[in-house]
């Protein structure tokens, strides 16, 4: 193995420990190492902050979701969600979004409900806050936060700014519980006229994932329950990660745990945080065994522990690094891997209930 650096836009993601920058060989050999593609080197400056769009959304409760978006470069932009921690706010990846929106990919960082700037309800002159919030609400996080989010990159897929088939989210601790809840629910939406209506979630990234979040428990995301119906739509048969093994004659089932990638990436100097990131990870290798040496890039499930106490959105930044990529670099190759380089060709998408 070569010791060499991690690429980032910045010094503090990189491999300190390493000796060398990074060459493109040692990227190379890196890369095969661990089945999936190093992080595209970059420049050090930060976001264009004209290039970057605040702006409120209202939900169809009545709160106002503060929220950030980082622009891609074309409709080919991979959308990537970043959801903070409890009591925490979208400020967390201020560093991550503008390197994920260097690599090309269309960023959008909110305050879910009760969290920083999305505090105020219509109607309502008492704030809401994550302290004392309810476990309605945190629920409210997936089944109203999430599709106001998607609402919104939905409406920018039509505009050609990014591709919805290519959706990924990423989430710390609560955020990593509302991004699971919200891709059981988004693959279990049935089509609309025969025509695709949900399964554009494609990648999870779980950072130190929370077992038990109020209201979003991990065990509602692993449930069974899952849609099965008739996949006459091809755009919707290529959701599948392999098509050519099912017969679309007949009803087929979507289950994301199956065909959703995910890494999970927790500290490993809390036990409780670990417990909880291998129960999740035990439950999704049944539906993601392991492959043989020949179809090593087919992998879509990792599971990654880092030398630190640290858990959450406050491991990035650290130059903390397993298998010699720092959690910024596994990320950012994830994507690449699991959603980039995969065929999910761009389409409009309309609303299927419009009209109606």
């Amino acid at each position: 193995m070569f010791a060499i650096g991690i690429p980032h836009p910045a010094d503090r993601f990189s491999c300190h420990k390493c000796a060398q920058p990074l060459a493109w060989l040692a990227v190379a050999v890196l890369a095969t190492a661990v089945g999936m593609p190093a992080a595209v080197a970059q420049d050090d400056k930060k976001a264009d902050d004209s290039k970057v769009e605040e702006v409120e959304l209202p939900t169809a409760d009545g709160m106002r979701l503060a929220v950030t978006f980082y622009p891609g470069k074309n409709k080919e932009s991979v959308p990537v969600v970043l959801l903070h921690m409890h009591k925490g706010s979208r400020s967390e990846y201020n560093e991550l979004a503008p390197y994920l929106q260097k690599l090309g990919h269309a960023v959008l960082v909110p305050d879910l409900r009760g969290h920083g700037g999305s505090t105020e309800r219509k109607g309502s002159k008492i704030p809401l806050k994550a302290a004392t919030m309810s476990r309605t609400e945190f629920t409210r996080m997936v089944e109203v936060d999430m599709p106001t989010l998607k609402a919104y990159l939905m409406a920018k897929n039509n505009a050609g700014e990014l591709n919805i088939e290519k959706l990924c989210v990423v989430g710390a601790e609560m955020g990593a519980s509302v991004a699971l809840n919200w891709a059981r629910i988004d693959w279990n939406m049935p089509p609309v006229g025969n025509k695709k209506n949900g399964q554009d979630i494609k990648a999870v990234v779980a950072i130190s994932p929370e077992w038990s979040t109020p209201g979003i428990p991990l065990q509602t995301a692993m449930g069974s329950r899952n849609l099965t119906t008739r996949a006459w739509d091809p755009q919707l048969q290529l959701v599948f990660k392999n098509p050519d093994e099912l017969n679309f004659n007949l009803p087929v089932t979507f289950d994301w745990r199956k065909e959703v990638s995910v890494l999970i990436a927790v500290g490993s100097g809390k036990s409780k945080a670990v417990g909880d990131a291998k129960r999740l990870n035990t439950m999704l290798k049944s539906f993601h065994p392991d492959l043989p040496p020949d179809r090593r890039k087919e992998k879509d499930l990792y599971y990654e522990e880092f030398n630190t106490s640290l858990e959450g959105t406050k491991m990035l930044g650290k130059g903390l690094v397993s298998k010699r990529l720092t959690l910024e670099a596994w990320i950012a190759g994830f994507i690449k891997a699991r959603v980039e380089k995969r065929a999910f060709p761009w389409s409009e998408r309309r609303d299927p209930y419009a009209g109606r």
